[in-house]
């Protein structure tokens, strides 16, 4: 599984979450289908601490964070 940080915009501004799937493809389309009314698009560069989120640097709280719906909002403006 990996990771991979998507900028979500909509009426209401725009903020950015933390997504895991199996490519990043299925990152956008989970992404996407999490939030219909939506432009969503993923944020480059790609962060290898979310990136390998089965890897050797998974913690945890990254584990637990996939457990919990598979998305994770990290910051918002």
């Amino acid at each position: 599984m990996i990771g991979a940080r998507v900028r979500v915009d909509n009426e209401g501004g725009s903020y950015t979450i933390v997504v895991y799937a199996e490519s990043l493809r299925e990152v956008e389309k989970a992404a996407k289908a999490r939030h219909p009314k939506s432009t969503v698009r993923i944020a480059f560069p790609i962060e290898p601490e979310c990136f390998f989120a089965g890897g050797p640097h998974a913690d945890a709280h990254t584990g637990l964070q996939a457990m919990e719906g598979l998305t994770d909002s990290i910051s918002s403006s």
